[in-house]
């Protein structure tokens, strides 16, 4: 087994769980990174034309909702859960079975209609599985090892944009294929970790039934690192969305003989070694330091400096540069945030919900991003302006942070 039974303090925990957890981590990312980078897009191509943009930000503005409901939903239920296998794992067994469902759903669509029910299945499932796999920092991480844990979790993101550009790209002539790699690939990491992992017993009845509540916004710490996570996280679903279609509405963007999908590709591939290198100096560092702030508005501030390099700067080789140092910061700001929020919880009984409704800071800019691109893109702005309002709302992130000296 990773883990023996743990106490309702949460332990120092070996490298088996740390390495375990992280590939569950990036097992989770699999489930969508490619979906939202690559195979959304391409399924809003296909199916919308020269409508695709308008299509993918509905898609977008529906799944994000979905997300938010259902990250809050699955984290008090995995809170309220009893069993032998404990409250955590029966959820993200469930939801991992659900996503492969989900996903095929989506590759069998042939219609706006089809893809919109495709999108809810997906984000329901995923979120299931998401949610409660976040909640086992709070259960059973001490805080002298958050950095670290969230550290591996934070490679998650790489990972996953490592697999979309070397794996997914590459079989982009056969879509079914693509989606059924993903689910393989996805299980094969998630399943070790969920299947071997030994969770804390809770010593709260398992009688009440969950209570959605969103109490966790009263206390000012958690308010206001909810507020900076809305808003970087809207400049990072921009990058995610909108990134392929920039690459194509910019011809300069690409050295001579490339395609926009091979540039793609190669920018997520150096995207993603600089968000790993990042994610470990934030992880890392923080725990020496035994401060989390200052770096995560160090990685709100890069994000904006990239975001605005790829406006000014769009021949090559400015989105070269644009994304390495987008990526560094994204994995400095993941690795810390991760870590600082895991420790500011309110109540650790209450983690799953409470993570929940800090999570829908990251959901509900996947509606709320591309609802903002849609009327920037409505008023006959360019895809550079939408690239320059997310580089502001990431600055504006940073910025909240700043007179918080209470936060970790």
């Amino acid at each position: 087994m990773i883990a023996p039974p743990a106490e309702s303090t949460p332990s120092h925990r070996s490298r088996w769980f740390i390495l375990g957890y992280g590939a569950a981590q990036a097992g989770a990312f699999i489930c969508f990174i490619p979906l939202l980078t690559l195979l959304l897009p391409a399924k809003a191509e296909l199916i919308g034309g020269a409508d695709k943009a308008l299509l993918l930000s509905q898609m977008a503005i529906l799944g994000g909702l979905s997300a938010a409901a259902a990250n809050l939903l699955f984290g008090s239920l995995s809170d309220r859960t009893r069993g032998p296998l404990g409250r955590r794992r029966p959820w993200i067994l469930a939801g991992l079975a659900l996503v492969a469902v989900a996903l095929a759903l989506i590759g069998a669509a042939s219609g706006p209609l089809q893809l919109a029910l495709g999108v809810v299945a997906f984000q329901l499932a995923v979120n299931a599985l998401y949610a409660p796999l976040t909640a086992l920092v709070p259960d059973m991480v001490a805080d002298a090892q958050k950095g670290l844990v969230s550290a591996w979790a934070g490679a998650a993101l790489p990972i996953a944009n490592l697999f979309t550009a070397v794996v997914v790209t590459r079989l982009a002539g056969s879509p079914p294929v693509q989606f059924a790699v993903v689910i393989a690939v996805a299980a094969m990491m998630i399943l070790p970790f969920a299947l071997t992992v030994r969770e804390p017993r809770s010593r709260r009845p398992a009688a009440a039934p969950p209570r959605l509540s969103f109490d966790a916004l009263k206390d000012r710490r958690f308010f206001w690192t909810f507020v900076s996570r809305l808003l970087v996280e809207s400049a990072v679903a921009i990058n995610t969305l909108y990134l392929l279609f920039l690459l194509q509405d910019l011809p300069g963007a690409r050295p001579r003989g490339w395609s926009a999908l091979e540039l793609f590709g190669a920018l997520l591939i150096a995207s993603t070694v600089a968000a790993s290198l990042g994610g470990f100096v934030g992880g890392v560092g923080s725990d020496r330091l035994r401060r989390r702030r200052i770096f995560v508005i160090a990685g709100g501030v890069g994000m904006a400096a990239a975001l605005a390099l790829m406006v000014v700067w769009p021949a090559w080789p400015g989105p070269l540069a644009g994304q390495l140092l987008f990526g560094a910061a994204h994995g400095l700001h993941a690795t810390t945030v991760a870590a600082m929020t895991a420790e500011i919880l309110p109540d650790r009984a209450t983690a799953g919900r409470d993570l929940g409704v800090m999570n829908m800071a990251i959901a509900l800019p996947q509606s709320l991003a591309p609802a903002s691109a849609a009327v920037l893109l409505g008023l006959g702005l360019p895809l550079t302006a939408v690239f320059l309002a997310a580089s502001v709302a990431a600055l504006i992130a940073a910025a909240v942070l700043a007179p918080l000296r209470r936060l970790t």
